[in-house]
């Protein structure tokens, strides 16, 4: 907490246009005694103090500097996190005594170990990462008190991983990981260390399954972005994003053979056509619509869901892949156009259909 006292009596005294000589007359002091008060050598006596507040007609907190903060909970929480981001240098000591104040609070107990977290990774303070660790810990046992979504067990582990990981305990933070990898959510991580430490077959079969999930959330993320620029009227937007994800596509084939990538492509050149539309581009609409239709009838000639066939995917056993674009490369392109809505692009459709 900052004392403003200084500096407050040397205003208060220039704003009444006062020396340094008559403030040490009004107060029976010396003149060096109101010097050291404004260079913040020393401080007042409370009672003068008190005499100061009423000469200068203010009150005792305005002439002090002090200002009361909201200490509740969740607004302290937010304050720590605030703090640890921007590497305020008094946030470890702020971070100390909101655990002395609460120090059976989840929230707190959490954002303190993030903070000591924050200042441990840089420059490599090993005894703040271990209080971070202590604090993680404990708030484990508070987890009942938690009431942010973003927030549960695994995370708390995955924090404790990560602080193991930075002190050079691979092996701990590998079993975290592997203990907590609810949904495949630490894949990439467990992926990491073993090819780090030369386990690759093991190494890609974590990051091959983690590729293979990638490309169903490609499809919602693509699917998302269209309907906000879309919304926004942002067509070129939209159409930039659907080439990356065609282009993604290409990346992983694996040669010439046709895969689940086609089917893929069936619906992205249809929602491509569209975007085209929207642009005013007739004869590229066409043509990405032909695009979709031969995508659709090479697929449809050997469907192949099996993850195995695409590029980068080293797994043991095959795995089909899902989705809700229908049984068909042709059901995916009507899937797109009922997705879409657009009036012109199902007579396009029908004409080459």
């Amino acid at each position: 907490m900052k004392n403003e006292l200084s500096t407050n009596i040397r205003a208060f005294r220039k704003e009444r246009g006062l020396t340094q000589e008559q403030i040490a007359e009004v107060f029976g002091v010396t003149v060096g005694a109101v010097h050291k008060w404004e260079a913040g050598l020393s401080t007042p006596d409370l009672s003068l103090i008190l005499e100061m507040a009423d000469f200068f007609d203010t009150s005792l907190d305005v002439l002090i500097g002090f200002e009361a903060r909201d200490n509740r909970i969740s607004v302290l929480a937010e304050r720590l996190r605030k703090m640890s981001y921007s590497m305020d240098p008094d946030c470890i000591a702020e971070a100390e005594k909101a655990l002395k104040k609460y120090p059976h609070n989840f929230s707190i107990v959490f954002e303190c170990a993030l903070a000591y977290a924050v200042y441990g990774y840089n420059p490599g303070n090993d005894k703040h990462l271990r209080r971070a660790m202590e604090l993680f810990k404990q708030s484990v046992t508070l987890i009942s008190q938690n009431t942010d979504p973003d927030i549960n067990e695994a995370v708390i582990y995955g924090q404790i991983a990560i602080l193991h990981q930075t002190m050079g305990e691979v092996d701990k933070a590998l079993d975290i990981y592997k203990k907590h990898n609810a949904g495949g959510m630490f894949d990439i991580k467990i992926g990491q260390i073993l090819a780090m430490k030369g386990d690759y077959e093991q190494a890609d079969e974590y990051l091959s399954h983690l590729l293979i999930k990638q490309f169903g959330d490609r499809i919602n993320v693509v699917a998302g972005k269209i309907l906000c620029y879309m919304g926004r009227k942002e067509y070129d937007e939209a159409k930039a994003v659907i080439e990356a994800a065609i282009n993604d596509n290409a990346a992983y084939r694996n040669g010439d053979k046709p895969n689940v990538l086609d089917k893929y492509d069936c619906m992205f050149y249809t929602l491509l056509s569209s975007m085209e539309l929207k642009l005013g581009h007739k004869k590229k609409a066409v043509e990405c619509l032909k695009k979709a239709k031969m995508s659709a009838e090479k697929f449809d000639a050997a469907p192949d869901y099996d993850a195995k066939n695409i590029r980068f995917v080293n797994i043991k056993d095959s795995l089909v892949l899902h989705d809700t674009l229908g049984k068909t490369g042709i059901d995916a392109i009507e899937y797109a156009l009922t997705f879409m809505k657009d009036p012109e692009l199902e007579r396009i459709w029908r004409s080459l259909k």
